[in-house]
């Protein structure tokens, strides 16, 4: 056996093991999809990892005093 005729059958297997391995993964990632729980229902709009906050309301009086605290970062930082 020659060397050539070494690496042409070196080179069709490889081609076939890599078809074969193709269609097995074809195969299992369609079993996976079958598989696949059915989505459940979201609640409230589809949050389902977080809640919620909704802050408490605040009338006019407090937003007045509240706006020095309001200032962005660069203002505050000023001299």
């Amino acid at each position: 056996m020659s060397i050539v005729d070494l690496l042409v059958t070196i080179v069709v297997v490889t081609i076939l093991v890599t078809i074969v391995l193709a269609v097995a993964t074809y195969i299992a990632y369609k079993l996976r999809l079958a598989r696949e729980p059915k989505p459940r229902e979201s609640t409230r709009q589809g949050l389902s990892y977080f809640v919620r906050f909704d802050p408490p309301a605040m009338d006019a009086d407090e937003v007045a005093m509240d706006a020095p605290n309001r200032m962005s970062g660069v203002e505050q930082n000023a001299p």
